[in-house]
This record gives structure tokens, C-alpha cells and sequence, in this order.
């Protein structure tokens, strides 16, 4: 009985070490330190700055506007061209994406795409 006892206690300290060891904190390296940047999409008809909105931080920023003076449907294949050429100008750079959300009601769409340096 005395065997089982310590046997059991052994394997319940083996399981626990286990069990501590799977998780532990990712480790910090230069590519989680890297900044994100932010790609907002206002697919708006009636908003004036319709188009590509890149924050880079430190108050630096790009817009790239849609290109027609009204969205319509067709005008939906032009717009998706643009906002693939801007993501893979940043993949290229160097950028992945992180995370996206979106937001949709009946004045239009805004997507964000949260972005960092690999």
C-alpha cells in the first residue's frame, strides 16, 4: 500500500509539472514588439473620404480614395482591386495581417485591418 501511495504521489507531481509547463507565456521577441498599422476601408457612398485610410502611427498616414464619384455595384470589382493592390503592397513590405473587423449598416460598410511587421 505504502508503494501505491508514493507511486500515485509521483505520478501527480509528474502530471502537475506537465500540466505548468504546457503553458507557459510566449516568449517576447523583436517581431511581437513590432508596431501595428491600420488599414480602414470606408466603402460609404455618401461619406466624401470613401476609400483606403493607412495609419501608420506617429501621426503619419495615407488615404488612397476610390476613384469614382459615386459608389454603385459596378463600381464594387474596382474598389476590391484596390484594397487587394494596398494589402499586397504591405504583405510585400513586410506586413501580415493580425485581426479584422467590420461594421456594416444601411450608409455602408467600414472594414479594419489590423496589421504588423513579420
Amino acid at each position: 500500500m505504502k508503494k501505491f501511495t508514493i507511486l500515485s504521489l509521483v505520478g501527480v507531481a509528474f502530471a502537475a509539472v506537465l500540466t505548468l509547463t504546457a503553458f507557459t507565456s510566449e516568449k517576447t521577441t523583436a517581431n511581437n514588439n513590432a508596431p501595428y498599422i491600420l488599414l480602414e476601408i470606408y466603402e460609404i457612398p455618401t461619406y466624401e473620404d470613401r476609400g483606403i485610410h493607412i495609419h501608420y502611427g506617429g501621426n503619419k498616414r495615407e488615404v488612397i480614395p476610390f476613384p469614382f464619384e459615386k459608389m454603385t455595384k459596378e463600381s464594387h470589382d474596382e474598389a476590391g482591386d484596390l484594397i487587394l493592390n494596398s494589402i499586397n503592397k504591405l504583405v510585400a513590405d513586410g506586413y501580415h495581417i493580425e485581426h479584422t473587423a467590420a461594421g456594416l449598416s444601411p450608409a455602408g460598410m467600414i472594414t479594419k485591418i489590423f496589421m504588423r511587421k513579420k
